[in-house]
């Protein structure tokens, strides 16, 4: 019996957040308030320390049945990128280099970047993007220099 592993004791997606649960689960452990709000799709959660300089928000995402589906991490601004740098490091360190690493393109509404995937034991696939250039907020000044995205990868249909 014990070694045996089942999705109740599987690491969670992100923090305390695991696919599946109820936005009402949700709600409980992330009430609304400060740093807090509840949007008809998705919970918020801003100013999440991930490293000792770097902040991000946080976006967990419902399906129509309103169960998780979706994490997504975006990074706060910061100067040249330096953030995301950081995270990225901190992924490879602890997953390993990238199944995937690539280039996006972008236009002038969407910002270009490069992506960097990972796919957990857990069937969790984790797509990372650095936003490199672009006009709205590329490098990170005015927007984010980053996000990391959190998915089923069964959920996936091809």
């Amino acid at each position: 019996m014990m070694g045996i592993a089942t999705q109740a004791n599987a690491e969670p997606v992100w923090k305390n957040i695991e696919f599946g649960m109820t936005r009402a689960q949700v709600e409980a452990l992330y009430p609304k308030g400060k740093g807090v709000s509840h949007q008809p799709k998705n919970i918020e959660i801003s100013d999440i320390q991930i490293t000792e300089k770097c902040a991000a928000e946080a976006n967990i995402r419902f399906d129509d049945a309103g169960l998780v589906r979706e994490v997504m991490i975006a990074g706060n601004p910061s100067m040249g990128g330096r953030c995301s740098n950081d995270v990225l490091t901190s992924l490879s360190a602890k997953y390993g280099q990238p199944a995937n690493w690539d280039s996006s393109g972008g236009s002038i509404l969407a910002r270009q970047g490069k992506v960097a995937v990972w796919g957990r034991p857990d069937g969790v696939s984790m797509r990372f993007k650095k936003f490199e250039n672009g006009a709205f907020g590329g490098g990170g000044l005015g927007k984010s220099s980053w996000e990391l995205s959190y998915t089923k990868a069964d959920a996936i249909s091809l």
